[in-house]
């Protein structure tokens, strides 16, 4: 990262954040032209890489000091990578990468300041030990290290000063993040939608007791599980803008990727049970699922991080999603095709052509689950179906799709969609492979298919 950019906290004032955000836009666009001038003279593929890594370091440098909204919208950059042309795909994965994890950090004093007027008193007071050092930059929040009196080791995670001023003048300034990354992605990614998902829930993220109670509940869930680890939060020692969570010690994503693919297949099976398994058991999903997020234990246990962002629906979504999906198993393809538009939320009467382009969107998305023998995520795979989205650009379909829908008895059906690609390239980036259509089975309730009957979620 810039060293410019290193030891400030994130700038609150929403001119100074509209003229960085203008300016990146400026820049990177005119990096663009100027990469694609000299590759039309025969410029080298060095040269090509070169630009590439000059514009994806301007981007994380910007984006993660200014952290709030902007910074989760670099890191959805960072690991669905499907839109960068693939010459120059690792100069965005590595630089990128960085915002998972390794953000431009804020001094402690101000974070100390938050902490002691959040608590009361300094850290050296109410913890046995305090480290001075965080290690971990995110969106919202720096994660330091400390111990309880009682000498357990613990996360403690303060929310950066001012991040609640940034986040809202980010909101009013939605246009020109857009402009960023469309200019950053060549045009290719339809980011639109995915910012307006993310500011339709980020302003919960800012109230840490949210957070806490939602990883409350997803710890009862899954308490005792033997791969999905949800760390314990310690309720005394949290509060609105601080978080005091068990530490939870590990490999990253980017070390798993290192991995045997024994290892990746365990790793993603536990993935997709806390995801997958969420969803349709308890009508609950994470919606923030960037690597991260992720601790990769010993035994193929993953620890699951951060609850900010969770998004509950009633039973009756994921029942129908299982209909569908049990329908598609059994060959009722018609049935499938005249359920799917009201699933999703599609509004009013669909026609043959809209009613053709979801089918074949969705049941593509479902392949890895369609038949009962294993597959692998692959980036291919991803690829393909961002390729059918892309395809669709003139279809009603299409745009609800990319957009999101207007989803007024069913909030967050955006959201899933996002979750669904998101995490499908998180297990492309390890390429997991598994049996998928057993495991989503044993998430189900026995319910048979009923006939042809569509029903809207």
């Amino acid at each position: 990262m810039a060293d410019d950019e290193e030891g400030k906290a994130p700038a609150g004032s929403r001119i100074g954040r509209t003229f960085k955000l203008a300016k990146l836009a400026t820049s990177t666009s005119a990096q663009l032209a100027k990469g694609m001038a000299r590759r039309a003279v025969g410029a080298e593929p060095g040269e090509r890489m070169d630009t590439h890594r000059g514009i994806a370091t301007s981007v994380a440098d910007a984006l993660g000091s200014m952290k709030g909204l902007a910074m989760k919208a670099g890191q959805i950059l960072s690991y669905v990578d499907d839109w960068i042309p693939e010459d120059v795909r690792p100069a965005y994965r590595d630089v990128l990468g960085k915002l998972q994890a390794e953000a431009p950090k804020v001094p402690l004093a101000d974070m100390l300041n938050v902490f002691v007027d959040e608590v009361g008193e300094p850290p050296d007071e109410v913890f046995r030990e305090f480290c001075d050092e965080p290690i971990a930059a995110a969106s919202i929040g720096q994660v330091y290290k400390a111990v309880l009196p009682s000498g357990e080791p613990v996360a403690v995670k303060i929310q950066y000063p001012g991040i609640e001023k940034a986040i809202k003048n980010d909101l009013k300034n939605l246009h020109l993040l857009e402009n960023v990354l469309r200019a950053s992605t060549l045009g290719r990614l339809d980011v639109k939608q995915s910012l307006r998902d993310i500011a339709s829930k980020i302003e919960e993220e800012l109230d840490y007791t949210v957070e806490a109670k939602n990883q409350l509940r997803f710890g009862e869930l899954y308490a005792g599980h033997p791969q999905v680890v949800i760390p314990r939060v310690h309720e005394a020692y949290s509060h609105r803008r601080v978080l005091t969570s068990e530490l939870l010690t590990g490999r990253t994503y980017k070390q798993i990727q290192q991995a045997s693919q024994e290892e990746r297949n365990t790793y993603g099976r536990a993935l997709y049970t806390f995801v997958f398994g969420s969803l349709h058991r308890h009508a609950l999903f994470n919606a923030d699922p960037h690597p991260g997020n992720y601790v990769f234990l010993d035994g193929g246990r993953v620890g699951f991080l951060d609850f900010g962002c969770v998004q509950e629906f009633p039973l009756s979504v994921p029942r129908e999603f299982q209909r569908i999906i049990q329908l598609l198993w059994a060959g009722e393809t018609e049935a499938v095709r005249e359920a799917l538009p009201a699933s999703l939320g599609y509004p009013g009467e669909a026609t043959e052509e809209v009613k053709d382009f979801i089918e074949d969107y969705v049941t593509h998305l479902w392949l890895p689950i369609r038949e009962d023998k294993p597959f692998r995520y692959t980036s291919e795979f991803t690829k393909s179906i961002m390729q059918r989205t892309r395809g669709g650009v003139a279809l009603g379909a299409k745009v609800a799709l990319a957009q999101g829908y207007p989803d007024t008895t069913t909030r967050g059906l955006a959201l899933l969609n996002r979750l669904q690609f998101g995490f499908m390239s998180i297990l492309a980036g390890i390429e997991a492979e598994a049996n998928w259509h057993r495991l989503i089975q044993d998430f189900f309730v026995d319910e048979p298919p009923q006939g042809g009957e569509a029903g809207a979620a």
